[in-house]
């Protein structure tokens, strides 16, 4: 059988187009296409990550590298030039070019170092800030066929160190009153002595336990302490006084007396004036002056502890204290605000140059617009004012009215008061008067003799003749010297009513008037 087959032709391109048209709907090698764009797509994804890990390489290199640079520039135990430190350890890590001295600012007691503030000094530097900022360009490789060319990678970052000083003046009462029992059945001295032993432990050992006295936390001169107690005075302490403009009548004790308008001021400056008080008794009934009875007390115990972070030594020194005296709370805060005013730099300068204190508080008291620095007065007392003794002026130091022998006359000197109005002296041994103290004049020393009459024949008869008084001359007291040896009831009893009044007192109110 014949096979017939018959085409059809539609114009001379109808073989081509059939073709294209087959090709068109053909799924033959369709994923050949994709693939290919899948795999360009995983190259450049790839590629970004090489340059993104490069990027991160260089700019943790970098970051690192300013952090410690700045933790170091900030130590407050740095003494070089904090933005010489951070471009130090740049250069030192190759990468100096990355950073310029304009992106380090440097902050000392919270205030910009610049050309109007050079620094703080380091004895009143308590913080110190170190900002600074590098930035670092890296080149891409892959990144490029995104139209990305370059990477900026920054670094940044502050530090900071501070240290909070704190300055504290435990003003203490040792009045009489604090002998009496508390509430406890304990004396109130005990109480307190326990309360400010406890006190010391907190601010100088262990601010979480009171009871702790070794493995301290508290990082040593941070913290310094005065130790303020009184009574009807403030004993000052010779040493310490050496340091201020205290008068020199005597140095038999170390109390000053404050006028009014001083109470209207904090400072106490090494230079100015200050009266010291009267080496006076007011409080013995008898003629002579009693060191336990005198307005300003001798005992050590009793003596100011200025600038101190050595708690061991602060709590000897409060387990010493007693109790005695009447009480000035006016005093006592006087100085204890004193001792926390920079007027006292010198003094407190000069107990480092004599070892009585640690060189890590030199430069305190620190100024008031120190940042990070606090001054505290913590006042432990039972009760108020009392009553305070004083001398006018005219009867702290010079010629007194009183003359005494050079010499004891038995067991004792004898004394002589003036008395002006009368032109005569009255001796106190007996009471006479005479018109010359006792001792200076003439005086008739009479004995028994045996005058002989014969062989056997006699007979006593008294013989006298002129010799000076007893007591090798007498010679004219110093008031200062008159009230280190007589108290005031000798000065102020009825026989030598014609002496003017020595002192006075202040009392209550004028005392919490200046508080």
């Amino acid at each position: 059988m014949q096979r017939f087959e018959r085409q059809r032709h539609v114009g001379e391109d109808a073989p081509v187009k059939g073709q294209r048209a087959g090709f068109l709907r053909s799924e033959d090698g369709s994923l050949i296409v994709f693939g290919l764009f899948v795999f360009l797509l995983m190259a450049v994804v790839a590629g970004m990550a090489v340059d993104f890990m490069r990027f991160e390489t260089q700019r943790t290199r970098l970051q690192s590298t300013l952090d410690r640079a700045i933790l170091a520039a900030s130590s407050l135990d740095q003494t070089a030039d904090p933005e010489y430190i951070v471009m130090d350890y740049f250069n030192k890590a190759g990468l100096g070019s990355f950073i310029d001295a304009s992106q380090i600012n440097v902050y000392e007691n919270d205030r910009l170092i610049d050309d109007t503030y050079a620094g703080a000094p380091a004895d009143s530097l308590t913080s110190r800030r170190v900002e600074a900022a590098a930035k670092m360009t890296i080149g891409t490789t892959f990144l490029k066929f995104s139209g990305i060319d370059f990477l900026g990678a920054p670094a940044a970052g502050t530090a900071e160190e501070s240290a909070s000083l704190t300055e504290i003046s435990l003003v203490l009462d040792i009045s009489t009153s604090m002998s009496w029992n508390s509430a406890s059945g304990h004396s109130k001295i005990y109480e307190l002595r326990n309360a400010a032993k406890k006190f010391i432990n907190i601010v100088l050992c262990d601010p979480g336990n009171p009871d702790n006295t070794t493995d301290c936390k508290v990082e040593p001169g941070t913290v310094s302490v005065n130790l303020i107690p009184y009574s009807e005075q403030v004993t000052v302490g010779e040493d310490l006084l050496s340091s201020f403009n205290a008068t020199s009548e005597h140095n038999y004790s170390s109390c000053i007396t404050f006028d009014a308008e001083d109470y209207e001021v904090v400072p106490i400056t090494p230079t100015q004036l200050l009266q010291r008080e009267g080496d006076i008794d007011p409080w013995s009934g008898g003629n002579n002056a009693s060191d336990g009875n005198r307005t300003c007390r001798k005992d050590a115990w009793r003596e100011i502890t200025a600038v101190s972070g050595d708690a061991a030594a602060l709590r000897d020194a409060i387990g010493d204290l007693q109790a005695s005296g009447y009480t000035s709370i006016d005093v006592g805060m006087k100085w204890g605000a004193a001792f926390l005013d920079p007027a006292v730099v010198p003094v407190v300068t000069d107990l480092v140059a004599a070892n009585k204190t640690d060189e890590a508080y030199e430069g305190r008291p620190l100024d008031y617009d120190i940042s990070r620095s606090t001054k505290v007065i913590v006042l432990m007392t039972d009760g108020e004012n009392t009553t305070q003794h004083y001398l006018y002026d005219g009867f702290r130091s010079g010629p007194s009215p009183v003359w005494r022998t050079k010499d004891k006359v038995g067991s004792s000197y004898y004394y002589s008061v003036y008395n002006e109005s009368t032109d005569l002296y009255r001796w106190d041994h007996n009471g006479a008067w005479e018109d010359h103290p006792y001792g200076t004049g003439i005086t008739q020393e009479c004995h028994d003799e045996w005058v002989r009459t014969g062989r056997w024949g006699g007979y006593w008869t008294e013989v006298c003749e002129d010799v000076p008084e007893p007591g090798n001359g007498a010679e004219q007291m110093d008031f200062a010297e008159l009230w280190h040896v007589k108290s005031w009831s000798w000065w102020e009893r009825y026989e030598l009513n014609f002496l003017p009044s020595p002192g006075s007192s202040y009392g209550n109110s004028t005392k919490n008037a200046r508080l």
